[in-house]
């Protein structure tokens, strides 16, 4: 092989091999952009949602007629369960919700009852003191309590499970930050943007 062939092989080589080398560099940060962008948008959104639903108000206590039906707005996944508070003789040994007269309707569950109520507390309703007599889930469409004859046990009031807010907008909100800084570490454009600083500032 003359050494001619073998030079122009050799610099024809290094030539393909650079190319390839750009083309395999334009198609990573091609991805990285496009994956930065879709960090970025996501986690904007998400961090709008978080802010949202963090000022969205908590659902309001609801005095239940103790004879007809009465409907239960509904409530969102990051919101606090329903307590059906009543007035009872001992707080320590509640009766059945059936037993009082009540039961839900549509998207209003009764979930397993936990043994102690009391950590519910009471309140004071018109200078008489209710107790926790059952918890109930989130409220969707068309959910009511009709209660028949539940007199006795008057004044009910249905309440959220919780006065606190509630840590899960908070926690969407965290979230959202944290993807839309994996975003900005991804996107090629943010990521060189600093060196670009310091060579406009060495330039000037």
């Amino acid at each position: 092989m003359s050494l001619a062939r073998r030079a122009r092989e050799l610099f024809g080589g290094s030539g393909s091999n650079r190319r390839q080398r750009l083309q395999d560099s334009t198609a990573i940060r091609r991805r990285r952009s496009i994956a930065g962008v879709v960090l970025l948008v996501a986690g904007g959104a998400t961090i709008g949602y978080g802010v949202t639903t963090a000022r969205t108000d908590p659902p309001v206590p609801i005095e239940i007629d103790s004879d007809g039906t009465t409907a239960v707005p509904g409530t969102h996944f990051y919101q606090q369960p329903w307590v059906l508070y009543a007035k009872v003789a001992d707080p320590r040994r509640v009766p059945a919700l059936t037993e009082v007269g009540c039961h839900t309707e549509g998207d209003l569950a009764v979930p397993p009852q936990p043994d102690d109520l009391t950590t519910y507390g009471s309140r004071v309703v018109d200078d008489q003191s209710i107790a926790a007599v059952a918890v109930l889930g989130r409220s969707g469409d068309e959910a009511a309590i009709t209660c028949s004859g539940a007199g006795a046990y008057a004044p009910i009031w249905l309440r959220p499970a919780s006065d606190a807010p509630p840590f899960t907008p908070i926690a969407i909100a965290l979230l959202g930050v944290l993807v839309f800084i994996a975003g900005a570490l991804v996107h090629p454009s943010i990521v060189e943007l600093p060196g670009r600083l310091r060579r406009g500032r060495r330039s000037d």
